[in-house]
């Protein structure tokens, strides 16, 4: 019995001891599968925006009108995303702590990008000679004048919008509301006119500007800002 009990101790002991050594390895491989992981989503992260930034930088190149997509794998956990300046920029949260990859870019960039997980076709396009424009518009690129006397109903001014992605079932926001379809038209899918009559606007002595936009469905572009003065030799 004697040596019997003695195996069993052994056993014993050897399992107390993997137990201990389990105990000691699980943090260190929690710990390093973790690092692994979060090694690999921002190399992911990082994929995606060097594909933004180079593809831009070659429309940039070659010009305005000149366009091209992406086919994008976005990853899972996206928890923010920015194209402005000369900057593209995906983040995400690793643990407890906030992170994102960034780059450069040699064009100034506007857009949009998604962030929810899943794969996208994201077109980008030359507007000019300047700005490249990530994803689909609608997108106002300005506005001529920017700023006028107040509109009197004898002759309202015509002004124009200049972007890209115009569809005929766009519509043009005023202040984020409906403008009267009477008096804006979509002329091509780069241009919309509209008149700046007394019916829309009236003289803002204080100097706000009115907010213009363009929804088609359920995308809003960025806005522009419409000044109207008094007089025309207020405006800046």
């Amino acid at each position: 019995m004697k040596p019997f009990f003695r195996e069993g101790q052994i056993s014993f002991e050897y399992l107390a001891l993997a137990g201990i050594l389990l105990a000691v390895m699980l943090p260190i491989l929690y710990t390093s599968l973790s690092t692994v992981y979060e090694h690999y989503k921002l190399t992911r992260l990082e994929d995606v925006v060097s594909q933004i930034a180079m593809k831009a930088d070659d429309l940039y190149r070659l010009g305005p009108g000149n366009k091209d997509e992406l086919h994008l794998i976005i990853p899972s956990g996206i928890t923010g995303a920015s194209v402005a300046g000369k900057e593209v920029e995906l983040q995400t949260h690793l643990r407890d702590y906030n992170i994102s990859a960034r780059r450069q870019t040699e064009a100034d960039i506007v857009g949009t990008l998604e962030i929810i997980q899943g794969e996208y076709i994201v077109p980008i396009k030359a507007l000019n000679q300047t700005l490249v424009r990530i994803g689909s518009g609608p997108w106002i690129v300005e506005i001529n004048p920017s700023c006028i006397g107040a509109p009197n109903f004898a002759d309202p001014p015509n002004i124009t919008l200049n972007g890209d992605d115009f569809l005929p079932t766009s519509v043009l926001l005023l202040d984020g509301v409906p403008f009267d379809s009477a008096f804006f038209q979509i002329i091509d899918p780069g241009t919309i006119i509209f008149i700046a009559g007394p019916s829309q606007f009236w003289a803002q002595p204080s100097g706000n500007p009115y907010v213009l936009s363009v929804q088609d469905d359920s995308k809003i572009s960025n806005t522009v800002s419409f000044w109207v003065y008094p007089s025309p030799q207020l405006c800046p």
